[in-house]
């Protein structure tokens, strides 16, 4: 970037009206993967959707406990359900009667690409309201209360 210094002093001329000159390509993808540098945007256009290059390790913490939450409450409903219980979702009831492997693949699915998309935009707001690293922790707290719950269940048989 050329500099706005004349003789070591500011030449007086306003820059930031100016259109965007950042370009992104696939050496940008590889760059972000590769070597990873933005925890926020700096520019007000980067607050907006401010998708992290690297993101903290309470974020990462956040989406493994929920996908282990999610893993155990899998294990817990298909207990549940061998025991005499039903899936009380009607299209979970669908797929586990389709294949036990496609109910878990997408009970996985249905789990680990939000908790991806929170984690990469972990400082946008959801709802115009609550921080994405927010939600990842409701969501992480509400599987808790649903283990317990499943917990509460596989000891009455």
């Amino acid at each position: 970037m050329r500099s706005a210094r004349v003789n070591g002093k500011w030449d007086g001329v306003e820059r930031r009206g100016q259109e965007e000159r950042r370009e992104y390509s696939l050496r940008t993808l590889s760059l972000c993967l590769t070597s990873p540098r933005r925890f926020n945007g700096r520019r007000n256009a980067d607050r907006r959707f401010p998708v992290m290059d690297r993101f903290d390790s309470g974020m990462a913490f956040l989406a493994i406990g929920l996908m282990i939450l999610s893993i155990m409450d899998s294990v817990f409903t298909l207990t549940l359900i061998s025991h005499g219980g039903t899936e009380v979702n009607p299209f979970m009831n669908w797929l586990l009667q389709q294949s036990l492997s496609a109910f878990v693949g997408v009970k996985m699915l249905l789990t680990a690409i939000p908790a991806l998309l929170l984690v990469a935009t972990g400082n946008l707001l959801v709802f115009g309201r609550f921080r994405a690293r927010s939600v990842l922790a409701a969501a992480l707290g509400m599987y808790f209360g649903l283990i317990i719950y499943e917990l509460g269940l596989l000891s009455l048989i």
